[in-house]
């Protein structure tokens, strides 16, 4: 299994022509895994981040070297996925639930963006890859604590660290959106309350509030299906 070609071959899909150009321009490649990750590899990465290095929760898989992942998702050696459903996994977070194309649901070449929970149902997030990628840019500001890929970083630090992703992942979003990662990176950092659907309140830093990022994910990249729920087991 060497190339994308192999796995497409393999396992009767097409991967969308964004992701075969991120592929082809080595924007998946974060670095060999291991302990020694943190502390010698992402401080290379950060002047010329690949694919959502700073994205809200998320690491990128290599399709190569996780085809075995794959192959259990496509293969349903793991989970009980109704047949119906033909998802193929990308990434995943911290938590081990997985960002997967959504090929049975594929309409006129945009293939949406599901998130997978391992333990839970799965949430549409974006119709396309290119949406999603603008969706995780626009989330990864909404709390830039400790958690985040920016903890330990100054505020003029985690400006650059911006800037330097957008200067990478402007070519893979529209006009439009880079405009508006734009405007939001020139605003300083600020303290806000938010509240979750349970009626809990908490408080996070960032440069966007969660109120605002849900008007912007409805006004730039709706559509009929965005954030529609379902049980994959059905």
């Amino acid at each position: 299994m060497n190339t994308l070609q192999d796995l497409e071959k393999e396992y009767n899909f097409t991967y969308p022509e964004l992701y075969k150009q991120l592929y082809t321009d080595k924007m998946l490649d974060w670095g060999a895994e291991g302990n020694g990750w943190y502390t010698n590899v992402f401080p290379m990465l950060k002047e010329n981040p690949p694919l959502l290095l700073f994205g809200n929760d998320i690491e990128i898989w290599d399709p190569i070297a996780y085809h075995h992942g794959i192959r259990e998702i496509i293969n349903h050696e793991v989970y009980d996925i109704n047949p119906k459903y033909r998802m193929v996994p990308f990434a995943k977070n911290g938590a081990g639930d997985l960002y997967v194309f959504q090929f049975d649901m594929e309409v006129s070449g945009e293939v949406p963006i599901t998130f997978f929970g391992h333990d839970s149902d799965a949430e549409i997030l974006a119709k396309n890859l290119q949406d999603f990628i603008f969706r995780q840019l626009l989330e990864s500001l909404t709390e830039m604590d400790e958690y985040s890929m920016f903890e330990g970083d100054s505020e003029e630090e985690i400006k650059i660290h911006l800037q330097n992703q957008l200067n990478t992942h402007r070519k893979y979003l529209t006009p439009k959106q880079v405009e508006i990662l734009e405007d939001i990176y020139k605003r300083d950092m600020f303290e806000y309350t938010y509240k979750t659907s349970n009626g809990g309140e908490f408080e996070a830093k960032g440069m966007l509030t969660f109120d605002e990022l849900e008007k912007i994910i409805n006004k730039e990249i709706a559509f009929e299906k965005l954030n529609q729920r379902f049980d994959y087991f059905e």
